[in-house]
Protein backbone atom coordinates (compact mmCIF):
# COMPACT_ATOMS: atom_id res chain seq x y z
CA UNK A 1 0.00 0.00 0.00
CA UNK A 2 2.91 2.34 0.80
CA UNK A 3 4.50 1.51 -2.56
CA UNK A 4 1.14 2.18 -4.21
CA UNK A 5 0.95 5.64 -2.62
CA UNK A 6 4.50 6.52 -3.64
CA UNK A 7 3.94 5.52 -7.27
CA UNK A 8 0.51 7.15 -7.42
CA UNK A 9 1.89 10.45 -6.09
CA UNK A 10 4.41 10.44 -8.94
CA UNK A 11 1.75 9.53 -11.51
CA UNK A 12 -0.62 12.19 -10.14
CA UNK A 13 2.05 14.79 -10.92
CA UNK A 14 1.65 13.92 -14.59
CA UNK A 15 -2.14 14.25 -14.33
CA UNK A 16 -1.75 17.62 -12.57
CA UNK A 17 0.57 18.81 -15.35
CA UNK A 18 -2.06 17.91 -17.97
CA UNK A 19 -4.76 19.66 -15.94
CA UNK A 20 -2.67 22.81 -15.37
CA UNK A 21 -0.88 23.29 -18.67
CA UNK A 22 -2.65 21.37 -21.45
CA UNK A 23 -6.39 21.40 -20.71
CA UNK A 24 -8.66 21.36 -17.67
CA UNK A 25 -9.84 17.93 -16.58
CA UNK A 26 -13.58 18.31 -16.03
CA UNK A 27 -14.65 16.11 -13.12
CA UNK A 28 -18.31 17.16 -13.09
CA UNK A 29 -19.87 13.64 -13.15
CA UNK A 30 -18.19 12.42 -9.96
CA UNK A 31 -18.65 15.83 -8.29
CA UNK A 32 -22.38 15.62 -8.95
CA UNK A 33 -22.52 12.25 -7.17
CA UNK A 34 -20.67 13.42 -4.06
CA UNK A 35 -22.12 16.93 -3.86
CA UNK A 36 -25.48 15.66 -2.56
CA UNK A 37 -23.97 13.38 0.12
CA UNK A 38 -23.00 14.12 3.71
CA UNK A 39 -19.51 13.27 5.00
CA UNK A 40 -20.48 9.87 6.43
CA UNK A 41 -22.20 8.85 3.18
CA UNK A 42 -19.17 9.95 1.14
CA UNK A 43 -16.78 7.87 3.27
CA UNK A 44 -19.14 4.87 3.22
CA UNK A 45 -19.51 5.09 -0.55
CA UNK A 46 -15.83 5.72 -1.30
CA UNK A 47 -14.24 3.39 1.27
CA UNK A 48 -16.69 0.47 1.43
CA UNK A 49 -19.25 0.19 -1.37
CA UNK A 50 -17.18 1.32 -4.38
CA UNK A 51 -14.04 -0.72 -3.45
CA UNK A 52 -16.09 -3.90 -2.98
CA UNK A 53 -17.90 -3.49 -6.32
CA UNK A 54 -14.74 -2.61 -8.25
CA UNK A 55 -12.76 -5.48 -6.73
CA UNK A 56 -15.62 -7.87 -7.47
CA UNK A 57 -15.59 -6.85 -11.14
CA UNK A 58 -11.88 -6.40 -11.83
CA UNK A 59 -9.97 -8.56 -9.34
CA UNK A 60 -12.26 -11.39 -8.23
CA UNK A 61 -12.05 -13.13 -11.67
CA UNK A 62 -8.21 -13.17 -11.58
CA UNK A 63 -8.33 -16.53 -9.81
CA UNK A 64 -9.40 -19.07 -12.42
CA UNK A 65 -11.59 -21.04 -10.02
CA UNK A 66 -13.63 -17.83 -9.45
CA UNK A 67 -13.85 -16.86 -13.12
CA UNK A 68 -17.31 -18.03 -14.14
CA UNK A 69 -16.97 -16.70 -17.69
CA UNK A 70 -13.94 -18.88 -18.44
CA UNK A 71 -15.54 -21.81 -16.67
CA UNK A 72 -18.41 -21.50 -19.14
CA UNK A 73 -16.04 -21.33 -22.12
CA UNK A 74 -14.10 -24.24 -20.65
CA UNK A 75 -17.26 -26.29 -20.66
CA UNK A 76 -17.91 -25.40 -24.31
CA UNK A 77 -14.34 -26.03 -25.46
CA UNK A 78 -13.62 -29.16 -23.40
CA UNK A 79 -10.93 -27.65 -21.13
CA UNK A 80 -9.20 -25.64 -23.86
CA UNK A 81 -10.22 -22.31 -22.30
CA UNK A 82 -8.48 -23.23 -19.04
CA UNK A 83 -5.25 -23.96 -20.89
CA UNK A 84 -5.56 -20.68 -22.79
CA UNK A 85 -6.17 -18.75 -19.53
CA UNK A 86 -3.05 -20.06 -17.78
CA UNK A 87 -0.89 -19.76 -20.89
CA UNK A 88 -1.78 -16.10 -21.34
CA UNK A 89 -2.50 -15.15 -17.73
CA UNK A 90 -0.05 -12.23 -17.67
CA UNK A 91 -1.93 -10.62 -20.53
CA UNK A 92 -5.25 -11.11 -18.75
CA UNK A 93 -3.80 -9.69 -15.53
CA UNK A 94 -2.72 -6.45 -17.20
CA UNK A 95 -5.88 -6.21 -19.30
CA UNK A 96 -7.96 -6.26 -16.11
CA UNK A 97 -5.73 -3.53 -14.63
CA UNK A 98 -6.06 -1.38 -17.76
CA UNK A 99 -9.81 -1.91 -17.95
CA UNK A 100 -10.07 -0.86 -14.29
CA UNK A 101 -8.11 2.31 -15.07
CA UNK A 102 -10.00 3.20 -18.24
CA UNK A 103 -13.28 2.85 -16.38
CA UNK A 104 -12.18 5.88 -14.34
CA UNK A 105 -12.25 8.04 -17.46
CA UNK A 106 -15.98 8.27 -16.72
CA UNK A 107 -14.97 10.49 -13.78
CA UNK A 108 -14.43 13.23 -16.37
CA UNK A 109 -16.75 14.93 -18.81
CA UNK A 110 -14.04 15.91 -21.33
CA UNK A 111 -14.70 14.97 -24.94
CA UNK A 112 -11.77 16.61 -26.78
CA UNK A 113 -9.49 14.40 -28.86
CA UNK A 114 -6.39 15.23 -26.78
CA UNK A 115 -8.19 13.88 -23.71
CA UNK A 116 -8.53 10.45 -25.35
CA UNK A 117 -4.96 10.56 -26.74
CA UNK A 118 -3.57 11.22 -23.25
CA UNK A 119 -6.04 8.86 -21.55
CA UNK A 120 -3.30 6.34 -20.51
CA UNK A 121 -1.44 9.14 -18.69
CA UNK A 122 -4.60 10.58 -17.15
CA UNK A 123 -5.51 7.23 -15.60
CA UNK A 124 -1.91 6.21 -14.83
CA UNK A 125 -2.61 6.36 -11.05
CA UNK A 126 -5.46 3.88 -11.56
CA UNK A 127 -3.27 1.62 -13.73
CA UNK A 128 -0.73 1.46 -10.90
CA UNK A 129 -3.49 0.82 -8.37
CA UNK A 130 -4.94 -1.90 -10.59
CA UNK A 131 -1.60 -3.70 -10.75
CA UNK A 132 -0.86 -3.49 -7.01
CA UNK A 133 -4.41 -4.49 -6.05
CA UNK A 134 -4.23 -7.41 -8.48
CA UNK A 135 -0.99 -8.55 -6.84
CA UNK A 136 -2.57 -8.39 -3.36
CA UNK A 137 -5.64 -10.28 -4.60
CA UNK A 138 -3.51 -13.12 -6.01
CA UNK A 139 -1.04 -13.35 -3.12
CA UNK A 140 -3.34 -12.79 -0.14
CA UNK A 141 -6.92 -13.13 -1.32
CA UNK A 142 -9.93 -11.16 -2.50
CA UNK A 143 -10.90 -9.49 0.78
CA UNK A 144 -7.33 -8.28 1.40
CA UNK A 145 -7.57 -6.47 -1.92
CA UNK A 146 -10.91 -4.97 -0.90
CA UNK A 147 -9.36 -3.90 2.41
CA UNK A 148 -6.38 -2.19 0.74
CA UNK A 149 -8.63 -0.50 -1.81
CA UNK A 150 -10.96 0.69 0.96
CA UNK A 151 -8.12 2.00 3.15
CA UNK A 152 -6.59 3.76 0.16
CA UNK A 153 -9.86 5.56 -0.62
CA UNK A 154 -10.51 6.24 3.07
CA UNK A 155 -7.19 8.06 3.42
CA UNK A 156 -7.63 10.07 0.21
CA UNK A 157 -11.21 11.15 0.86
CA UNK A 158 -10.63 11.86 4.56
CA UNK A 159 -7.71 14.16 3.73
CA UNK A 160 -9.77 15.86 1.01
CA UNK A 161 -12.73 16.39 3.33
CA UNK A 162 -10.63 17.67 6.23
CA UNK A 163 -8.08 19.86 4.47
CA UNK A 164 -9.00 20.51 0.84
CA UNK A 165 -12.78 20.86 0.70
CA UNK A 166 -12.63 24.64 0.28
CA UNK A 167 -10.06 26.39 -1.90
CA UNK A 168 -9.89 30.14 -2.36
CA UNK A 169 -10.44 31.29 -5.93
CA UNK A 170 -10.66 35.06 -5.47
CA UNK A 171 -10.20 37.55 -2.64
CA UNK A 172 -10.40 41.26 -3.46
CA UNK A 173 -10.98 44.12 -1.05
CA UNK A 174 -10.69 47.71 -2.25
CA UNK A 175 -12.53 51.01 -1.82
CA UNK A 176 -15.14 50.08 -4.44
CA UNK A 177 -16.07 46.52 -3.46
CA UNK A 178 -15.04 43.32 -1.70
CA UNK A 179 -15.30 39.91 -3.34
CA UNK A 180 -14.43 36.49 -2.00
CA UNK A 181 -15.07 33.27 -3.94
CA UNK A 182 -14.15 29.82 -2.63
CA UNK A 183 -14.44 26.59 -4.59
CA UNK A 184 -16.17 23.82 -2.62
CA UNK A 185 -15.03 20.32 -3.58
CA UNK A 186 -17.78 18.47 -1.67
CA UNK A 187 -21.21 19.95 -1.10
CA UNK A 188 -21.69 17.69 1.98
CA UNK A 189 -25.43 17.87 1.46
CA UNK A 190 -25.47 21.40 2.88
CA UNK A 191 -28.37 23.73 1.97
CA UNK A 192 -27.88 25.75 -1.20
CA UNK A 193 -28.27 29.48 -0.65
CA UNK A 194 -27.85 32.34 -3.09
CA UNK A 195 -29.24 35.73 -2.12
CA UNK A 196 -28.99 39.00 -4.05
CA UNK A 197 -29.68 42.23 -2.19
CA UNK A 198 -30.57 45.33 -4.20
CA UNK A 199 -31.46 48.97 -3.65
CA UNK A 200 -33.35 50.22 -6.70
CA UNK A 201 -31.36 48.86 -9.69
CA UNK A 202 -28.10 48.57 -7.85
CA UNK A 203 -26.77 45.26 -6.50
CA UNK A 204 -25.57 45.91 -2.96
CA UNK A 205 -24.42 42.39 -2.17
CA UNK A 206 -24.51 38.76 -3.27
CA UNK A 207 -24.13 36.04 -0.64
CA UNK A 208 -24.09 32.39 -1.66
CA UNK A 209 -23.15 29.12 0.02
CA UNK A 210 -22.80 25.75 -1.70
CA UNK A 211 -24.21 27.22 -4.90
CA UNK A 212 -23.01 26.26 -8.37
CA UNK A 213 -21.25 28.26 -11.06
CA UNK A 214 -24.26 27.63 -13.29
CA UNK A 215 -26.73 29.04 -10.74
CA UNK A 216 -24.56 32.08 -10.12
CA UNK A 217 -24.12 32.71 -13.85
CA UNK A 218 -27.88 32.56 -14.34
CA UNK A 219 -28.48 35.08 -11.53
CA UNK A 220 -25.97 37.42 -13.15
CA UNK A 221 -27.62 37.02 -16.60
CA UNK A 222 -24.48 35.57 -18.15
CA UNK A 223 -24.58 34.35 -21.75
CA UNK A 224 -21.32 32.42 -21.43
CA UNK A 225 -22.11 28.82 -22.39
CA UNK A 226 -19.16 27.40 -20.41
CA UNK A 227 -20.23 29.03 -17.14
CA UNK A 228 -23.85 28.03 -17.72
CA UNK A 229 -22.82 24.35 -17.86
CA UNK A 230 -20.53 24.29 -14.81
CA UNK A 231 -21.80 22.40 -11.77
CA UNK A 232 -18.73 23.26 -9.67
CA UNK A 233 -19.82 24.46 -6.23
CA UNK A 234 -18.91 27.83 -4.74
CA UNK A 235 -19.19 30.00 -1.68
CA UNK A 236 -19.40 33.67 -2.68
CA UNK A 237 -19.54 36.95 -0.77
CA UNK A 238 -19.73 40.20 -2.74
CA UNK A 239 -20.22 43.63 -1.12
CA UNK A 240 -20.67 46.66 -3.37
CA UNK A 241 -19.34 49.76 -1.63
CA UNK A 242 -19.57 52.59 -4.18
CA UNK A 243 -21.39 51.25 -7.26
CA UNK A 244 -18.48 52.49 -9.36
CA UNK A 245 -18.59 49.43 -11.59
CA UNK A 246 -21.17 46.86 -12.67
CA UNK A 247 -21.09 44.06 -10.03
CA UNK A 248 -22.19 41.44 -12.59
CA UNK A 249 -19.15 42.23 -14.70
CA UNK A 250 -16.79 42.06 -11.71
CA UNK A 251 -17.96 38.62 -10.61
CA UNK A 252 -18.30 37.13 -14.09
CA UNK A 253 -14.80 38.31 -15.03
CA UNK A 254 -13.37 36.42 -12.04
CA UNK A 255 -15.35 33.27 -12.88
CA UNK A 256 -14.28 33.37 -16.53
CA UNK A 257 -10.63 33.70 -15.47
CA UNK A 258 -10.90 30.46 -13.51
CA UNK A 259 -13.21 28.35 -15.67
CA UNK A 260 -12.31 29.44 -19.19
Amino acid sequence: MLLDFILVIFASGITSFIDSFLFELESDPIEDIFSIKNAVSIILLAAVIVPFIEELIFRFPLKYERNLVFHFFDFLTKNKAKTFWFKHFRIFFYLFAIAFALMHLTNYSNTNSLFYILAPLIVLPQIIAGITLGYVRLKLGFFWGVLQHGLYNLILFSVALLFFNSNQLTKINNIDYSLEINIVEFGLNNPITLETYKSEDRIDSIIGNNTTVKELAEILDSTDTILLKKSKRLNIRFINKTNSKNPETIILDELIKEFK
